[in-house]
């Protein structure tokens, strides 16, 4: 156990770096970037009027703010889900690290914003006119994480030991060989590799890992799972380590009638899921009047804890009274809360909420029956590590050929913290605890070719629905070459199309190659293609930005490669940005990101790029010459 030991000691080193790391950024941020620089970026908003406060029944004291001069919140901005501190606009003494508060973004428009906050606000908040929010990081998440691996290290003869021991190569992951029942499917849809998915998952005794490539109903699979489990009555937990990825799983239960509860934070959950959420249900329960009340009276002994707080010669015995009244009171709403509680478990056949989420107090020490894990190929192996303290089987699903977890430390990436528990365990398990979905529902089969060839031993299937699928199928659109073929790739070697640095940041753009892209976006969108199923893409922010700007139409999307992973447009251009003499590609040297890239199209796909700097790496230089196999290779010159 002393190596299995030490990889997660190793682990634990890693977690540190990334934290470490995350916190020198927000701290250079503050140092090198003046307010308005860092609001011009996303990360604050400054000139804020205070506008309204209110109490929550989840015990959230919910803040409004808006502009000073009524104006709307700039085109990047704070959004809903981020951390964020509250600072005065204008300091008028010295505060105490603990005198700012820390909250969560619950609700935007384009002129308000919702903050929601765990405790009172501190006195300065009513004597202050204005204030800055700047976006702060989380750092329960890096708690739970040390406490996750903690508990690998320290388990014995449990189903944790057992799942680490299978990681380790010490143990075997094993799986039911005489099945007793027939399965009746539920979905009656599924493909065969779909329902060979579901059968091997349901013969797994602890570990079952879906592979689903683009497109290929790695969802529809995985809710039948949750479905069949559900049906024999087991409890189930599923997870994500997004929020955007929880929502679209809860969204998939509640159509099929499956009674799931979601876990989290209100403010990152999708607005019309939040019925679903465990606050929500707290509000609506008879008792949530009661507690609405007690912490009316919770928010007045916060005032008054403050004020003696802030004075230098307090009455002891008073204050003393107030925090025990305050500890009664929270005493009070903890027991009502576990009633609530109580009965909605009753109620409930799955919870949903990130990996991070089933450390919610609320759950105190539940174990599930089963654990799903959606895109798991983009969780490090410690956040992964964090639900599966609390199941005795686990379901993982992913495609470690597509997007890596987001990794900020260099040491710690270099060091493997990059290296999802999905790719590990890919590596160790047998062909019966894994399976591969080969048919895909999204692309023209010219559009994917290369992808599967690249990634997936050319074992995907295009549908009959789409293989053959183009722009010129859409109504309304013209037909002519340009909507008939599904790929082009348009090569901007030897145009003098240089990248450039974004000044303050490490991000790049392209100014010529942004101008060739919006040439090529209007020309479709003359042709007739609708702007709200046009996706451009971009693996630089500072590209995405500057092509933002620079929009036709606001309904076309345009966003990073990152923002697109499990989306899909009918066109997709992608605009790659690196042009410089010495072939450096940077990150677009992590052909994963470009694999994400290429699979959002449904029916066109054009990639632009400078082929000169591009072949420096094989994996480009081998999707240029499938380009010109296909028919879909043109030299920016021939424009």
């Amino acid at each position: 156990m002393n190596s299995g030991k030490d990889h997660f000691l190793f682990l634990k080193k890693l977690v540190a770096l990334e934290e470490d790391e995350e916190l020198e950024e927000i701290k250079n941020e503050f140092t090198k970037l003046s307010p308005k620089e860092r609001e011009l970026r996303g990360k604050a908003l400054l000139g804020l009027a205070l506008k309204e406060r209110y109490f929550s029944p989840a015990e959230h004291i919910l803040a409004s703010f808006v502009k000073k001069d009524k104006k709307p919140f700039p085109l990047f901005s704070l959004e809903v889900g981020d951390i964020v501190t509250l600072f005065p606009e204008k300091e008028t003494a010295k505060k105490s690290r603990g005198d700012y508060p820390a909250g969560t973004v619950y609700e935007k428009t384009s002129c308000a914003l919702t903050v929601a906050f765990n405790k009172a606000l501190p006195d300065w908040v009513d004597e202050t006119p204005a204030f800055q929010l700047h976006k702060s990081i989380n750092q329960v998440t890096y708690k739970r994480m040390f406490e996750a691996l903690d508990a690998v290290i320290q388990t014995r003869n449990t189903r944790l030991a057992l799942f680490r021991d299978i990681s380790l190569r010490e143990k075997n992951a094993s799986f039911d060989t005489h099945p007793e029942e027939k399965i009746v499917w539920l979905d009656a849809g599924l493909n065969a590799s779909q329902k060979e998915a579901v059968r091997k998952s349901m013969l797994a005794k602890d570990i079952f890992l879906l592979h689903g490539p683009p497109g290929t109903g790695k969802t529809t699979a995985l809710i039948e799972i949750i479905r069949q489990s559900v049906a024999k009555k087991e409890w189930v937990f599923v997870t994500a380590p997004s929020n955007t990825a929880c929502d679209n799983i809860l969204e998939k239960l509640v159509f099929c009638g499956v009674r799931a509860v979601r876990l989290g934070h209100p403010a990152r959950i999708s607005e019309s899921l939040r019925e679903h959420t465990l606050d929500f249900k707290l509000a609506l329960h008879p008792l949530g009047t009661v507690i609405s009340d007690i912490q009316g009276e919770l928010e007045r002994f916060f005032k008054k804890e403050e004020r003696y707080r802030d004075r230098r010669s307090p009455g002891r015995e008073a204050e003393r009274e107030v925090r025990d009244e305050i500890m009664r009171l929270k005493g009070e709403i903890k027991n009502l809360k576990k009633d609530i509680f109580k009965n909605v478990m009753k109620e409930a056949e799955v919870f949903v909420g990130t990996l991070a989420s089933i450390g919610d107090r609320s759950l105190e020490e539940q174990m599930f029956d089963l654990l799903v894990i959606d895109e798991a190929t983009q969780a490090t192996e410690p956040m992964t590590w964090i639900p599966m303290t609390r199941t005795k089987k686990v379901v993982m699903a992913g495609d470690h050929f597509q997007l890596p977890p987001t990794v900020r430390s260099k040491e710690a990436e270099e060091k493997g913290l990059g290296v999802t528990l999905f790719e590990r365990f890919y590596d160790i398990l047998c062909e019966e605890s894994k399976q591969l979905l080969e048919r895909q529902y999204r692309m023209n089969e010219i559009i994917m070719g290369f992808s599967s060839r690249e990634f997936y031993k050319n074992l995907l299937v295009a549908d009959d629905s789409v293989k053959t699928q183009t722009l010129s199928g859409l109504s309304g659109v013209e037909t002519c070459d340009e909507t008939k073929e599904p790929l082009l790739f348009l090569d901007t070697a030897g145009k003098g199309f240089e990248e450039k640095l974004e000044e303050g940041s490490e991000s790049r753009y392209n100014i010529e190659e942004a101008g060739l892209l919006l040439s090529q976006l209007k020309k479709m969108l003359e042709l007739g293609v609708p702007p709200g199923e046009i996706a451009v893409i971009s693996p630089y922010s500072a590209q995405v930005r500057f092509l933002t700007s620079k929009s036709p139409d606001p309904k076309v999307e345009i966003d990073s490669v990152d923002g697109f992973q499990g989306r899909e447009k009918e066109l997709v251009i992608v605009s790659l940005v690196r042009s410089n003499m010495e072939g450096e590609l940077g990150f677009l040297a992590d052909t994963r990101r470009m694999n994400v890239a290429m699979t959002r199209a449904r029916r066109k796909l054009i990639v632009i790029g400078d082929s000169a700097t591009l072949s420096s790496i094989k994996f480009y230089a081998d999707f240029m010459k499938y380009a010109e196999e296909v028919g879909g290779y043109k030299s920016a010159w021939e424009l």
